[in-house]
C-alpha cells in the first residue's frame, strides 16, 4: 500500500534527521497538543480536560484494566477487545481488528496482570517508522538503499503492528516462538536483523557453529526480556556483533539502545516521570503523546530502570538508562534484621542478586524463586548439594550487607517453562 509505506517512510525521516535538531521544541510542543486536543476523547481524561499533566491522576494497569472502555477513544470494552485477542491466540492468526481498523495485542503478564492494548492503522506506521528510524545502523541502511532489509522477529505473538514494518524497503518475517526455535532456523538463512528474546538469541548463539554458519546477522536485537550481561557476552561472542535492545511494554515503545551501549528512552514521544527508589533507580511514569486510541497518561510501570551517569557518548539527546533490572516482581526481598532498627522488607535487585550468585561460582544456569521467607534453586552444572551451599553463603554475606536476615535456600526441580513464557531467572512467586 503506497500511502502507508509513504507514512512509514516520513515518520522515519523525521525520527532520524529531523528530530535530534529540535529536539525539545517538538517534543514539548506534541505534549502541548496532546493535552489540548487529544485528552479529553477518554471518558476516563475528559473531567481533567486543560490541567497541566502534573495534575492528572497516576494509574497502572489494574486500573486501565478495571475500567477499559474509559481509557480509549472508542469507548472499546475490555471483553470485546479480550475476545478478538484471544481467538488469535488459539488460531495464531493475528490479522483480524476491531471496527475503525484497530489492532488488538496481549502481553504474557510478566508481572502477573496481563496487559491489553489497542493501536490504530496511523499509529502503528507511526510506530514502525520511529523503530526504524531509532534502530537501523547505518550498514543496515545502506542495504535498505540496494535492497529490502530481511527482519526476523522471534516473538509468541504476531500483530498487524509489527506487520507495518513490512513494506517494499524492508522483508519482515515472523517466528513463532509457540513452535521449537529449531523449526526456524533454516528460515534464518540470510537475515540482515534478528530480532529476538535473549532467551531464544542464547539458545542461537550455543548452536555448533556449523549450525548457525548461515546465520549471519548485521544487527542482533534482544526483546521482551532482561537481556542478562552473561547471555549479552556469548551471544555478542557467537555473532560477532554487539548485541542491541529494545525496551517496549504493553504501555509503548520505551526505548532503544545506541552504540555505547545505553538503553535512551524514547522521550521524543514518550514523557517520562520517574518515580525514584534511590539515587539511580526507579519506576517510569509515562505519557504517551502518540496514543490517541488507548491512551497511556502517566502510567506507572512496575518495571525497575537504572539510570545512566553523566551523559551519553553518542551525544543522542534524552535520558539514557544502564539497564532495565527486571519486573517489581522480580525484585526479591528480604526480613529487615534486628540491627538495621526497622522493619521494613529489603529489597533485593536482580542485578545485585545475579552478581551475588556469580560469586558462588560455575553454577551453569539457574533459576531462584522466592516462596515466602525460603529462596528455592535449580542449577544445571553443578551439583545441587554444592550449588546450594553456594549460594547459601553468598546470599547470607549480601543479606548482612543490607542489614537483612538470610534467606533460607531450599533446593527444587529445574521448573517447567514454556516455549513461549519469558524467561526469568530470578521470580517472586510470594
Amino acid at each position: 500500500m503506497p500511502g502507508s509505506q509513504a507514512a512509514v517512510a516520513a515518520s522515519f525521516a523525521r525520527e532520524r534527521w529531523l528530530l535530534p535538531r529540535r529536539y525539545d521544541a517538538l517534543r514539548a510542543r506534541a505534549l502541548d497538543r496532546f493535552l489540548r486536543e487529544e485528552l479529553p476523547h477518554a471518558a476516563f481524561y475528559a473531567p481533567f480536560a486543560g490541567r497541566p499533566l502534573h495534575e492528572l491522576p497516576i494509574v497502572d494497569k489494574r486500573t486501565v484494566l478495571a475500567d477499559f472502555a474509559s481509557f480509549n477513544r472508542f469507548g472499546i470494552t475490555l471483553e470485546a477487545a479480550l475476545e478478538v485477542a484471544e481467538a488469535a491466540e488459539r488460531s495464531r492468526d493475528f490479522t483480524d481488528q476491531l471496527p475503525g481498523g484497530v489492532t488488538v495485542g496481549l502481553s504474557s503478564g510478566t508481572t502477573g496482570t496481563r496487559g491489553v492494548f489497542l493501536v490504530s492503522e496511523s499509529e502503528s506506521r507511526l510506530w514502525a517508522g520511529i523503530l526504524l528510524g531509532q534502530l537501523v545502523s547505518p550498514v543496515s541502511l545502506r542495504v535498505m538503499a540496494r535492497r529490502p532489509l530481511r527482519v526476523a522477529l522471534f516473538l509468541r505473538a504476531n500483530s498487524n503492528l509489527y506487520e507495518t514494518l513490512d513494506s517494499n524497503r524492508v522483508a519482515f518475517s515472523w517466528h513463532d516462538l509457540t513452535q521449537p526455535v529449531g523449526d526456524h532456523l533454516a528460515a534464518l538463512a540470510g537475515t540482515d536483523v534478528l530480532v529476538a528474546p535473549a532467551s531464544v538469541l542464547r539458545r542461537i548463539a550455543d548452536l555448533d557453529e556449523r549450525e548457525r554458519r548461515a546465520i549471519r546477522p548485521l544487527q542482533v536485537i534482544s526483546v521482551a526480556e532482561t537481556l542478562d550481561p552473561e547471555d549479552e557476552t556469548v551471544i555478542a561472542a557467537a555473532f560477532g556483533r554487539r548485541v542491541e535492545q529494545i525496551y517496549q511494554a504493553t504501555e509503548g515503545l520505551l526505548a532503544v539502545s545506541c552504540p555505547a551501549g545505553r538503553l535512551h528512552l524514547n522521550e521524543g514521544h514518550v514523557h517520562v516521570e520517574p518515580e525514584w527508589i534511590d539515587h539511580r533507580r526507579f519506576h517510569p511514569i509515562v505519557t504517551d503523546v502518540n496514543r490517541t486510541t488507548q491512551f497511556v497518561v502517566r502510567h506507572r510501570l512496575d518495571d525497575v530502570l537504572l539510570a545512566a551517569p553523566g551523559p551519553c557518548p553518542c551525544a543522542r539527546p534524552g535520558r539514557s538508562i544502564a539497564a532495565v533490572l527486571g519486573r517489581a516482581d522480580d525484585v526479591l526481598h528480604l526480613r529487615a534484621s534486628a540491627s538495621s532498627g526497622s522493619d521494613d522488607l529489603v529489597p533485593v535487585y536482580p542485578d545485585v542478586l545475579r552478581h551475588t550468585v556469580a560469586l558462588a561460582g560455575d553454577l551453569g544456569d539457574y533459576r531462584i524463586e522466592q516462596h515466602g521467607e525460603e529462596w528455592h534453586l535449580a542449577v544445571t552444572s553443578a551439583t545441587p548439594v554444592t550449588a546450594l551451599a553456594r549460594v547459601s553463603v553468598e546470599t547470607a554475606r549480601l543479606a548482612e550487607r543490607l542489614r537483612a536476615l538470610p534467606p533460607v535456600v531450599v533446593p527444587m526441580p529445574w521448573p517447567t517453562e514454556a516455549p513461549d513464557a519469558k524467561r526469568r531467572r530470578i521470580r517472586r512467586v510470594s
